[in-house]
């Protein structure tokens, strides 16, 4: 499945395991559309670390939103598609099942978030995407 998207220019900028804050390489293994609270088209992205001896295999979750070009932060997808090899200039048909088999660097940290019970729970969070193939 796929849906259109005009992009806007790009921005700056949980696991099934907890990883020490740093680089790591990932691979993207799995990808659902969904919408965002807002409506907005939204991938859920999982990833799993990939070239190293510690982490290999830990899960890495990532939403990416698409917001209209106008909208702050509508950059942040074009960003990512920039970083994983596709389709990112203009009117473009977002396609996220190509997206399976891609990999990048990122660096990532621990957040906190409230869980639905109240409680607090910790995840892993992608801080900045990379990739030696494409130059930003």
């Amino acid at each position: 499945m796929s849906f259109p998207h005009d992009a806007a220019a790009p921005t700056e900028g949980g696991g099934s395991r907890l990883l020490t804050p740093g680089k790591y390489e990932l691979l993207i293994t799995k990808v659902e559309e969904k919408k965002s609270q807002k409506g907005y088209p939204m991938v859920n992205v999982t990833c799993e670390v990939q070239n190293n001896d510690e982490f290999n295999g830990a899960k890495v979750f990532h939403n990416v939103t698409f917001l209209p070009k106008d909208k702050p932060g509508a950059g942040m997808s074009t960003h990512f598609l920039k970083t994983i090899g596709q389709p990112w200039e203009g009117a473009i048909e977002v396609d996220p099942n190509a997206w399976v088999g891609q990999d990048f660097t990122a660096k990532i940290s621990t957040r906190e978030y409230d869980k639905k019970d109240g409680t607090k729970g910790k995840t892993n969070n992608i801080d900045e995407l990379e990739s030696s193939d494409v130059p930003f």
